[in-house]
């Protein structure tokens, strides 16, 4: 961007627009409607990048614009934290920190003074490969279940979201004696959504001298939109082994954004539930009398930063 020295007629002096002086007689400079459009395209541009839409009534966007952008790509390298990267400076003074964890849907309205939110949403982790009773002479193995995809955003507080937005959270996949249950998805309104993450698999097969192999763990969550600042898939689940040397491991369950999945077990040992998006573990058997169950996956969770 720069003044139009390229048009004629435009008559800048010294570089720069000047007054028509009657006394002098010398008239004012031109202001061609291309160059205008090119100035207001140029605020346009930097606002939009920043998320927002433009309103034609306020005149504080493209300062917010700026501070926003400053850090933008810090925060887009790091989706997990907040901290260091100078986000207060960057959208004001934080009033609030809240977090939804109840599954089902709850109506968040955020504090009446904030004008940006920052909102990290992440699906329900699914449960890991449990075991029903396997017959003498064989074992059962479980993979592990998938963490839910995660996505975060950063909103101008409009009228819209002020009036509220109802945040829709599934639950993890339950512990179970067969393939693992998948976690249910989050939502933040229509503005932001991600899946949850895949059971484990199962698989029994004979113990024998030379006896190995391997079984799937649940694939992360895929699905995920709306992010502006991030949008990344679940981590999938591990695999579940068994060796005729060493004996048998559950796989464990893929991690979440803010919590671990559930951790190997070993044979007859039931699976660990996974915590927030995060999967279960499978679980391993060579039980004839009873099922072991697997680990049930993290429920779905969403987090909001508010600004004033």
């Amino acid at each position: 961007m720069d003044y139009p020295k390229t048009i004629p007629g435009v008559g800048l002096v010294n570089g720069g627009f000047t007054d028509e002086n009657p006394v002098a007689g010398t008239p004012g400079s031109l202001i061609p409607a291309a160059w205008g459009n090119s100035v207001t395209q140029e605020i346009l541009n930097a606002i939009k990048a920043a998320g927002l839409t433009p309103d034609e009534a306020r005149t504080d966007q493209l300062a917010t614009a700026i501070g926003a952008l400053v850090d933008f790509t810090k925060l887009k390298n790091t989706p997990t934290t907040l901290s260091g990267y100078g986000i207060t400076d960057a959208v004001g003074r934080l009033l609030a920190v809240r977090q939804i964890e109840k599954v089902g849907i709850t109506l968040y309205k955020p504090n009446p003074k904030a004008k940006r939110i920052h909102v990290r949403l992440v699906g329900a982790g699914g449960s890991g490969g449990g075991c029903s009773p396997v017959a003498a002479g064989y074992q059962g193995i479980g993979g592990g279940g998938g963490s839910g995809a995660f996505a975060q955003s950063l909103y101008e507080v409009t009228p819209e979201i002020l009036a509220g937005v109802p945040v829709t959270l599934g639950g993890g996949g339950a512990a179970n004696n067969a393939m693992g249950i998948a976690g249910g998805g989050a939502s933040f309104g229509a503005y932001m959504s991600a899946a949850g993450g895949a059971g484990g698999q199962v698989l029994t097969v004979a113990v024998t001298a030379t006896a190995v192999g391997f079984v799937q763990g649940g694939a992360g969550g895929q699905a995920v939109t709306g992010g502006n600042l991030a949008s990344a898939r679940g981590v999938p689940g591990e695999y579940a082994m068994y060796n005729a040397n060493w004996g048998v491991l559950s796989g464990a369950g893929g991690a979440s954004p803010y919590d671990g999945g559930g951790t190997r077990v070993g044979v007859n040992g039931p699976g660990i539930a996974g915590g927030r998006g995060s999967g279960g573990s499978g679980s391993c058997s060579t039980n004839a009398s009873a099922a072991v169950i697997s680990g049930a996956g993290g429920n779905a969770f969403c987090e909001i930063w508010e600004y004033e």
